[in-house]
């Protein structure tokens, strides 16, 4: 038989001492803070790319067409971002902007009727994006080499009655007469 002292003994494990506070701690958490604060201060919010698309009349000019300046590097990056092409051309576009080979510029587009799911294809130095009409601002950025007019072509009519297209300028709401799918208007920058 097997008597208590054959028996495994549990051992408990010594207590660890009590931390001592360091002095450094407060200076580190201090040094971080700054650190921290100077980067998000650093941080303008007007550099993000949806700071500078058009969502007021007063970002528009009285022109079907808003022209961004070649200067302005933040609102330069924000049309390119929002150009519906492949990465690669955008950094090629944005370039050509830069070194004022191209122009960029904003269109805003609405539906000026109900919102039923029109189509439009707009066409810039041929750059073709296509957009679903609805009552809020569509914003899209178009690329310019020359002063060639921008096509914007009726692709789909959502619900029947036609097409409904307006731009949105600074002076108001400007509707274009209803189109049927295949038509095409011209915007003259």
């Amino acid at each position: 038989m097997p008597s208590a002292d054959d028996e495994p003994q549990l051992e408990l494990p010594l207590p660890l001492p009590a931390r001592q506070s360091s002095r450094l701690a407060p200076a580190l958490l201090l040094l971080l803070g700054l650190i921290g604060g100077g980067v998000y201060a650093a941080t303008d919010a007007d550099t993000k790319p949806t700071a500078k698309i058009p969502s007021r009349p007063e970002d528009l000019s009285a022109n079907v067409v808003t022209f961004v300046s070649p200067d302005d590097r933040a609102a330069v990056g924000s049309a390119v971002a929002a150009l519906k092409v492949a990465p690669p051309q955008r950094a090629e576009i944005e370039q050509a902007v830069i070194e004022r080979r191209q122009r960029l510029g904003w269109i805003v587009f609405i539906d000026s009727m109900d919102p039923d799911g029109d189509t439009v294809a707009v066409e810039a130095s041929g750059l073709t994006q296509q957009i679903v009409l609805t009552k809020a601002w569509t914003p899209v950025a178009v690329a310019l080499d020359d002063s060639g007019p921008i096509g914007v072509t009726a692709v789909r009519d959502g619900q029947g009655g036609g097409v409904t297209v307006a731009f949105a300028t600074s002076t108001g709401t400007m509707p274009v007469r209803i189109l049927r799918p295949g038509e095409r208007i011209e915007v003259v920058p």
